[in-house]
């Protein structure tokens, strides 16, 4: 439930706090005062996306907050890995001018997706674009699916429908190889024989440029190091000379003081590297000389690979690989049928189980339907429709619109069905599709006599029904307020209205308000009592603070009160 929400510079609200109570919470004022708004800032906190043009004017951040009370059956999800004692759960966003936002669930951090996987669990919304999509035959399955509870069996048979989708990707790629095999084949063999012949080896591409630059720089390289081991050795003046009478002259002085001993040793060390350096120079420059006729080879080398690596994919390990995947193209193309005839049986396989699967939710959905029409049936008849027909007509899936067929069932993303609602608000009128004839009053009770039946199934806290009066008014409008009187009796509601007679029979009434106050706009909400409560009503119905539309709010609540 929702117990408690505050907003704080968000769009023309500079600060707001809403303490709902269980039952009927409604919201009213005028058109433009900010009621959509105060919905707009709760949508953050169920996961919708913030932008920065809802910080208010001259702020740098907008708040909003609220305090949820968890129960019922929703409460254990999402209080994994909290506290089973602890029922109240604290959700944060905080959005910056720049249009970033921060979120937080009981002071930690939390993702926008978390906030929506929670907040679809607590709160449901319901505006006017939901009477909208019922008029769209392609919502009603999500509708009959959700009523039916088949989230998990829609799942499972998705899994195999997509499984199906990417094992025929599969066949039909092989089918088109088989037409191309012969020069496919042959083009994977020319590939093999050609990198095969080159007998490709990792890093020798490297190995070589370095042996390359050797060969060109033969000579340089044998008199560096000549002159170098002469300088340590040969020369007069060599620095192993150097080294051998300094040695001498403090071993001498090593018998006055014996803390010459380690420059002594080190210099004894040094005499010792020396000697090994001048000797691996020797040995350096006896070897390395100029070879023209190895380094035809090697550049001849080189130039081959750089050709293949442009040739396969710009590298030598590219190259290698290339080599493999070709051998094994071959592998497959040479027992293609084997390759195609189990692509098939995995094909026939995945889509075996989607029938089954799609057979099974068919099974579920006509009987769903079936419960759905008896349900739909009493509910509009207390919303005022003296004789009403509603049917949930569950179809086989036209070819037309079929992914796949298999055995005569048509398969589609959803399962071998076609779902349409058909509605007759009249007796004597034959059902017909309810996007095609029911009004704007006949869609608003419809569709809450959904929502309150999906309610019921989901086990939802806290349901949002956001100006879904349009088109009804009078009688209609007056049963229509006395269901939600009745819904909030299993779930906390809370309605944004413009009509009188739903907003008489709230539990807890607020209103919003728009003023000019400093050159700025702004709107507050309050709570009203029992005298704003008639007052506000009085202006609902046109007359403003007249004694004569007083006196019918007052008889609206005083109706609503005893439940007449």
């Amino acid at each position: 439930m929702l117990v408690e929400l505050r907003i704080r510079n968000f769009a023309i609200i500079e600060e707001a706090s809403l303490e709902f109570a269980p039952g009927l919470n409604v919201l009213t004022g005028e058109t433009g005062a900010g009621k959509t708004i105060i919905l707009s800032a709760l949508g953050l906190l169920l996961g919708a996306r913030a932008t920065s043009d809802v910080v208010r004017s001259s702020s740098s951040e907008a708040v909003v907050e609220a305090v949820f009370h968890l129960e019922g059956e929703m409460a254990p999800v999402v209080l994994a890995n909290r506290d089973p004692e602890n029922r109240e759960l604290l959700v944060r966003r905080v959005v910056a001018d720049a249009g970033r936002s921060r979120a937080s669930i009981d002071d930690e951090l939390a993702t926008v997706q978390t906030l929506a996987k929670i907040g679809g669990s607590l709160v449901q919304v319901y505006g006017q674009h939901e009477q909208h999509s019922l008029m769209r035959a392609e919502s009603h399955p999500a509708v009959l699916d959700r009523y039916a509870r088949l989230d998990e069996k829609l799942a499972r048979y998705r899994s195999f429908f997509d499984r199906a989708r990417e094992l025929k990707a599969r066949l039909d790629e092989l089918v088109r190889r088989e037409r191309e095999r012969t020069d496919l084949l042959e083009l994977a063999r020319f590939r093999v024989a050609e990198l095969e012949r080159a007998q490709l080896i990792a890093g020798e591409d490297e190995e070589l440029a370095l042996e390359r630059s050797r060969l060109v720089n033969a000579t340089k390289l044998a008199s560096a190091a000549n002159d170098a081991e002469e300088m340590l050795y040969g020369a007069q003046g060599a620095a192993l000379d150097l080294i051998a009478r300094a040695s001498a002259r403090l071993t001498d002085a090593l018998a006055i003081d014996p803390r010459l001993k380690e420059p002594c040793e080190m210099l004894e060390a040094a005499r010792a590297n020396l000697e090994e350096a001048s000797r691996a120079l020797r040995s350096y420059a006896d070897k390395i000389e100029a070879d023209p006729a190895r380094l035809e080879q090697v550049d001849n080398r080189l130039q081959e690979l750089t050709k293949l690596k442009r040739k396969y994919g710009g590298s030598l390990d590219e190259a290698i690989a290339t080599l493999e995947k070709s051998r094994a193209e071959i592998m497959e193309l040479e027992h293609f049928e084997e390759a195609r005839d189990e692509a098939q049986a995995a094909f026939d396989s995945a889509l075996d189980e989607a029938v089954a699967a799609a057979r099974e939710l068919s099974s579920d959905r006509k009987r769903a339907a079936a419960d759905l029409k008896g349900r739909m049936e009493a509910e509009l008849k207390t919303l005022g429709m003296r004789n009403p027909v509603f049917e949930a007509r569950v179809a086989a899936l036209d070819s037309a619109q079929a992914g796949f067929d298999r055995d005569g069932v048509a398969l589609g993303p959803d399962g071998c069905d076609a779902t349409e609602f058909y509605l007759s608000a009249n007796l004597g009128q034959p059902p017909m599709p309810l996007g095609r004839i029911a009004s704007g009053g006949e869609l608003s009770r419809v569709m809450l006599a959904l929502k309150r039946l999906e309610a019921q199934q989901r086990g939802l806290s806290t349901m949002i029904f956001d100006e879904v009066d349009a088109g009804i008014g009078g009688e209609i409008a007056q049963v229509v307020g006395r269901k939600l009187k009745q819904l909030a009796q299993f779930h906390q509601v809370l309605c944004v209205t413009h009509l009188a007679q739903i907003a008489a029979f709230a539990d807890r009434h607020f209103i919003v308000e728009k003023e000019e106050r400093r050159g700025s706009t702004r709107s507050r909400v309050r709570r009203l009592d029992e005298n704003a409560r008639a007052g506000e009503l009085a202006r609902m119905l046109g007359g403003g603070e007249s004694d004569k539309f007083r006196r019918a709010a007052k008889e609206l609540l005083e109706r609503a009160a005893s439940g007449a």
